[in-house]
């Protein structure tokens, strides 16, 4: 029977091209490591599904019945990943999350990452109506509807409040970033491999091939152009189905380069700009070395961090 993790297209297409893919999967199954968690994570509106899915797929074809997939990852030692004598032990997880749960960013044997241009990122953000929200921080009495309603309705018209928002925005998401880097790297791990989307946009087969290797995939599996190929099939339909199969895929609707341009555009652009961080964040294709608040998490010594805690 098929793995629970493959959806009816990806199941039909093994099927389909059995003696093509013959060679690459069997050397895939052979090859691919058992008791592990990857993570798939990535701030908002990144391809960070798209970089989850790649990473089921070649899960699902590399060790089958044994993968379990899905949003909003878990601690692996306390399902018993990887935990010698529990029944889980030999199990693999591809999960996808935004922000780190407890015992996660410690114990995920593999962290994939997806950035994007921050611009794209927050335009997403503002064509969904996640804009202009009156934010509540240090308030002590939460704002009542109307208060709410009232501030979006002038930030909407209020250039200033506007560019506010979008800075905030663009603040917003590299602080996800960081935050996902940082706790990564004080808990000794590391981030096995950072999807940029644009790259996947423009040579899908080698941000495929990278992924795979990232999640500890042998060459001779990850250079199979057979399968490849296929893991590439499969992000093209996501991105033209993208409602199919969601209860596998976790996927949601995608924005077109012309409804972006209508609805935020140079404007927007100009806004997130005016930020001296946010700009060179931009000017660096969201890289987590040009993240300014990621280098002040970084500057600062573990032992600042447990008084924080305390």
């Amino acid at each position: 029977s098929r793995p629970s993790c493959l959806t009816p297209f990806e199941g039909d297409y093994v099927d389909r091209h059995a003696d093509a893919l013959g060679p690459g999967l069997a050397a895939l199954r052979a090859c691919f490591p058992r008791g592990i968690t990857i993570a798939a994570m990535g701030y908002f509106r990144t391809g960070s599904t798209l970089l989850y899915n790649v990473a089921r797929l070649w899960a699902a074809l590399g060790a089958g019945h044994a993968v379990v997939s899905g949003y909003n990852c878990r601690d692996p030692v306390a399902m018993g990943i990887g935990v010698e004598g529990n029944a889980a032990a030999r199990c693999v997880v591809v999960c996808k999350d935004h922000v780190w749960k407890s015992g996660v960013a410690r114990n995920a044997d593999v962290t994939l990452m997806s950035r994007r241009d921050p611009y794209e990122s927050v335009c997403s953000r503002k064509m969904m109506d996640m804009w202009c929200r009156l934010r509540q921080d240090g308030r002590q009495v939460s704002a009542s509807p109307e208060e709410r309603q009232r501030y979006e309705r002038k930030c909407r018209k209020d250039h200033d409040l506007e560019t506010l928002e979008a800075q905030n925005q663009c603040k917003d998401l590299m602080r996800m970033q960081a935050d996902i880097y940082h706790a990564r790297r004080y808990q000794g791990g590391k981030v096995n491999y950072d999807v940029l989307l644009s790259k996947y946009q423009t040579s899908p087969e080698v941000q495929v091939r990278e992924i795979a290797r990232g999640m500890g995939v042998c060459r001779e599996a990850y250079e199979d152009p057979e399968l490849v190929k296929f893991v590439v099939s499969m992000g093209t339909r996501l991105h033209d189905a993208p409602a199919q199969d969601m209860g596998i895929t976790q996927m949601h609707d995608v924005h077109s380069e012309q409804q972006r341009e209508s609805q935020c555009g140079d404007r927007l652009r100009k806004m997130m700009r005016g930020d001296p961080q946010c700009q060179e964040w931009m000017d660096n294709d969201a890289s987590p070395e040009a993240n300014a608040i990621l280098r002040g998490l970084d500057a600062e010594p573990p032992e600042g961090k447990e008084k924080k805690r305390r």
